[in-house]
This record gives C-alpha cells, structure tokens and sequence, in this order.
C-alpha cells in the first residue's frame, strides 16, 4: 500500500504538536519499512520541488504553486491512501476527484472554528456551531480594535459584509480596515471548507471525544468519525524518576512524593510545557502560582516557545509580571530532548483554557511517570484518570488551579507513581492501528 502523508504545513519544522506529531509517525513508517512519500507546505518561493527525507519522497510545495500543480503531483505520486493534516478541504476534494481514499485527522480547532481555538471570547471552550452570527464576534475579537467593531459590524448585512470582504481582499492591505472588513468573508471560507471537509472525506480522526463531538454537532456523518488517540516515540515500560545524580537520593524524593511534604524537605518542582500562546493558559497559572501561597515550598519551570511576534509579546509581558526566583524560563528545546528534559521535575501542569484536541505533552509527562494537573479541555479527559495518574480542574480558574497545587505541595500524592504510563500510546502501536484503518477504507472502495 503507498501511503502519502500531507504534512501539518512545514513537515521539517516543530513549531506545534502537530508537525511534530506527523515527523514521528512518518519516521515510524520509514521503521516499519513501509511505502509512504510526504508533501510539505513551505513558504519558500517555489513551485513544487522533490527532496529526499531518510530515503522516502519529500516534496515541498511553495507560494508560486497552483492546485493545477498539487492535483498533477498526486497524479503521479499515485498513492493508495491519503493522510491529511493540512490542506484538509484541498485533498478531500482531491480525494473525491481522484477516486483516492483521504483520511483527515483534526489537530486543532481550526478544522471548522474560523478563530481557530473552539475558545469564545469569554475564553471559555465554544459549544455553538459554525455560523456568521456564533463566530462574529469571536473572530472580530482577535482582530486589534475588533471588540469595538462588533456593535456596527453585527448590524451590516452578512451578504453585504460578505462582499465588502471579497472587494477589500484585492486591493492592498490596510491595518485594520482590511481584516475587520474581512472577517464575514473569513467565515463564509471556513463554512466552504468544512463543508468540503464533510462531503469529501473518506474518514475524519478525532484524537479525543471532545473533537469527535463537535465536528458531528457541526455536520459531520458520525459514521465517518474514528476516534484514535495519538501515540508518541519513546521508551516505554521503563520507569524515569531521575530527580537527583545519586540513585538513592532518586528513590527518596519519589517516595516523599505520595507523602506529607515537610517544610524542610525540597520543593515540589512543578512544570509547564508546551507553546507559549494565551490559549495554553499560561497566564492563568502564572496567577495560580501565588508567591505568598507557595514562596519556598514550589518551584515552576517553564519548558516552551514562541512562533510568532503576538506570542513573543504575550510572553514577555508574562516575564515582566512574574520576575521570582522560584519561576524558571526554560526555553524552547527540541522534540528530541523532550523526556531528557521533564526527567527531573515532579509534577505537570496543563493549564490550557481552549479546546485541546490531544496533549501530546500530557502523554510524554505519563510516560515519564509524572503525574498531571490538566484542566478539562477536551483531551485532557481522554488521557488523565482524575486521582488516578493525576488531577482535573476546570479551566480558565486560577483559583481551582492554585488549591489543588497546594494540595500537592501539603499532602503530596496519594497515588501509585509507578503505573501512571498505563494506557500512553506507543507510536510503534498508534501506526498499526493507522494502517488498519489505511486498509479498512482502501477495502471498502475497492469493493
């Protein structure tokens, strides 16, 4: 069977979990030797043009490509199964075209919430169906000035605030004007490709029940959803309680971790890890961590990046409100390194306040035998057994947060560190289960 992967944009780049996501299964195929070539989303200014990845096709297609070109190289690549992670409503079209099987699996919100993150402008994870009227204001909202917009732009026509999208996106982009003039058209082409999302694909996977739920509360046929948590690499089996050099000081501090925590004993070193962007709610533990609460008692390290100048702000502004000692800004470091770098810190705080679709960190933190502290975003439930391998909040609650680390700072954990991997995915395993998939569809359209 040729499988062709469509890469979650640039198939090199590891700004999201998503492109990390995709290299691990491809890499994984490559191991299991089987027969797969990738296309790659690149912003260089090229057509189409054919690289090799440890042995296996990579082509990357640039800005000056056309759709004529992609359909032409899909042609020729003649691939039994497509596998979408970008381009979902191109390759589903293609798909159908082609009379080519395309599996599509949702990585983020953006798949049908034209704002991107399922998360209203109240940041509170959004439960209404993709429409002009729902995503109005959300979309104006991340727009600068766009709050003050939306008591004049919800008056204008949706027709006629559609048109005035159309006409303003070929003229030059003016600040402000041009996006805020843009957004109904905005909604109208995610309803376009959600709507080609629904009609075209062959199978749609949700990685979590939050997903699958709202992709069919928003049209999708129940019976072309699978739901398929993702794996991850790693080593598994192999417990990783590295809190110190010395191998008895190891077995010490975990064991004082499903105790009382005494004053005189190390602090509990709580970390966050993953992007630096509002929607991962780092700011909402950054107040959750008190200094007055935890002063000596806690330490937080934050493990994460930036990709973009809004974010690169957000962060900085963070960095300036929250200047202690005990708040340790770690950077961004390489999938690679990941596990290296969580081995000798204690407890993982997920504090995300939109719909997260899976925590890839979340299953790296089990696998690693450290529990987590998530907020109930949508993948968090399909990973953490509240008081089991770890906690559950509400999101978007510093207060919530805050009384349950100082729980764990008080009372320490009361469960079992040494089963909390039970139920994390290899991605050895997750790839079987995505060729059993891959053969499943290539079946039914042959029959």
């Amino acid at each position: 069977m040729k499988l062709l992967q469509i890469a979650s944009g640039d198939f090199l780049s590891t700004y999201g979990g998503g492109q990390v996501y995709v290299k691990s299964i491809v890499d994984e195929m490559i191991r299991q030797e089987l027969d797969v070539a990738v296309i790659s989303f690149v912003g260089k200014e090229i057509s189409v043009v054919k690289c090799d990845y440890k042995g296996i096709p990579l082509w990357e297609i640039g800005c000056q490509a056309q759709n004529f070109d992609i359909e032409n190289l899909v042609r020729t690549i003649a691939p039994d199964i497509i596998h979408a992670h970008s381009q979902k409503a191109l390759f589903a079209s293609l798909g159908q075209q082609l009379n080519i099987p395309v599996v599509i699996t949702a990585h983020h919100g953006g798949i049908l919430c034209p704002a991107g993150t399922l998360m209203n402008v109240e940041d509170g994870i959004c439960q209404t169906t993709l429409s002009h009227r729902n995503c109005l204001k959300c979309c104006l909202a991340n727009i600068r000035t766009g709050r003050a917009w939306y008591p004049f732009m919800r008056l204008l026509p949706e027709g006629m605030y559609r048109s005035l999208g159309r006409k303003l996106a070929k003229l030059p982009f003016v600040p402000f004007i041009t996006p805020i003039g843009g957004v109904a058209k905005s909604i109208e082409d995610k309803r376009a490709e959600w709507q080609s999302i629904c009609s075209n694909a062959t199978m749609v996977i949700a990685p979590s029940h939050a997903i699958a739920e709202a992709m069919t509360r928003n049209g999708l046929h129940p019976e072309k959803v699978r739901l398929v948590p993702h794996g991850i690499p790693g080593e598994f089996n192999v417990k990783s309680l590295t809190l110190s050099e010395n191998e008895n000081t190891k077995h010490e501090r975990s064991a004082s971790l499903n105790t009382k925590q005494e004053q005189s004993e190390q602090p509990i070193r709580f970390f966050f890890l993953g992007r630096i962007c509002r929607v991962k709610g780092l700011h909402v533990l950054l107040e959750a961590f008190d200094d007055k609460c935890f002063a000596d008692r806690a330490e937080l390290h934050i493990i994460g990046g930036t990709g973009n100048k809004g974010e690169r702000r957000y962060m900085q502004a963070l960095q300036r409100k929250y200047s202690r000692a005990n708040i340790v800004w770690h950077g961004k470091v390489s999938s690679e390194k990941v596990l290296e770098t969580i081995q000798d810190f204690d407890v993982m705080v997920h504090p995300t306040i939109c719909l997260e679709i899976f925590g890839l960190n979340i299953s790296e933190s089990l696998l690693m035998h450290k529990p987590v502290l998530a907020t109930r975003c949508g993948g968090a439930e399909m990973q953490i057994r509240d008081g089991e391998n770890g906690w559950l909040v509400e999101p978007n609650n510093a207060i919530a947060l805050r009384e349950k680390m100082l729980q764990i700072v008080e009372n320490g954990i009361s469960f079992s560190l040494d089963t909390i991997d039970s139920g994390v995915v290899s991605i050895e395993q997750h790839v079987k289960d995505l060729i059993s998939l891959y053969e499943e569809k290539a079946c039914i359209d042959r029959c």
